[in-house]
């Protein structure tokens, strides 16, 4: 049996074990994220880099990691880019969407996430790939490098969603769900990325207005608009749309509870050019915010950008009268 064989074996067996709920199509796909101003790096470059690897290039434009969690990782594994093998994981619920600076716990930010799907089979049949039983970042995790050894990996608790009670029971499927697929230094993207998912149609705008013009060709259909449970939380402040109507700006959010926020607009005329720059220091965040223009909007609208305390939330081009970017 082949290498590719076994893994297309083990992922049938997976689908018929959780028929049901979002684990159901789980074991379709290995899963990657990142803040939007990361993933836009990496689609533009087309690959994936380890920890330093992105570092020593200048890619990590956000870093959304743990300080306490990584620098109790073992430098050796920061070598090797890693992947869960489920979403929703406990390290995202920490971090996804748009906190306080107060809320924010050794730099663990992940102000607007977006997810990589891979394709299972394609990513698990490379030759060197890596996999741990659990959170790399623990003492003493397992980790394996023969492809057979996925059969002791503890799926059950790998996938497990659950609420839990606080008990070494708990610990332990804690530890399990954050089990990683391993690829040493980079991944060349293309050939096994299926699909790219954001929260809503605001930060899908972003996340292509951060991407090249020949990278928005290939990846745009990818991109998918995800509003179902399996790969979000979706419990914080994001921003869900943003129209232009005249000299009217509205931005819908999700999740308000009137938290204070620096808050940034910067926006080019396209017609004229002209640039605006504004800042409202601790500003209340209801639904919808907006904004109205002193200068002529023209026909071909504005590049508009949006920022809570420096995090870019949104970045696109809005027509008049219209919700529809680029």
């Amino acid at each position: 049996m082949t290498r590719e064989d076994f893994v297309k074996k083990f992922q049938a067996e997976l689908l018929a074990n959780f028929p049901s709920g979002f684990q159901s199509w789980w074991p379709k796909f290995i899963f990657h994220y990142s803040d939007v101003n990361n993933i836009a790096s990496v689609l533009n470059a087309g690959i994936l880099y380890s920890r330093d690897q992105a570092i020593r290039q200048g890619l990590m434009n956000n870093d959304n990691a743990n300080d306490a969690v990584i620098s109790g990782t073992d430098n050796e594994l920061k070598k090797y880019v890693r992947f869960y093998f489920g979403a929703k994981t406990p390290t995202q619920f920490r971090n996804e969407g748009i906190k306080t600076l107060a809320s924010i716990s050794n730099n663990a930010h992940c102000p607007v996430p977006v997810f990589l799907l891979f394709d299972f089979v394609k990513l698990l049949s490379l030759p060197d790939i890596h996999f741990s039983n659990g959170n790399i970042a623990a003492a003493k995790p397992e980790i394996y490098d023969d492809i057979t050894d996925l059969k002791k990996l503890e799926f059950n608790y790998i996938y497990n969603r659950e609420s839990l009670p606080s008990d070494p029971y708990s610990r332990h499927v804690i530890y399990c769900r954050h089990a990683e697929v391993l690829v040493r230094d980079k991944l060349k993207i293309e050939e096994f990325l299926k699909y790219i998912c954001v929260r809503s149609e605001a930060e899908r705008e972003t996340l292509l207005s951060l991407m090249n013009k020949d990278v928005q060709k290939l990846y745009s259909d990818k991109i998918k608009v995800f509003t179902k449970d399996g790969i979000f939380y979706r419990d914080r402040l994001y921003v869900n749309k943003v129209t232009l109507s005249g000299q009217l700006l509205t931005i819908e959010l999700a999740n308000t509870k009137m938290n204070l926020f620096d808050v940034k607009t910067q926006y080019t005329v396209i017609d004229s050019g002209l640039t605006r720059i504004s800042s409202y220091l601790q500003m209340a965040t209801p639904t919808p915010l907006r904004f109205s223009f002193s200068v002529p909007v023209g026909p071909n609208g504005i590049d508009f950008s949006l920022f809570f305390d420096e995090n870019l939330v949104y970045k696109g081009r809005l027509l008049p009268d219209t919700d529809v970017p680029f």
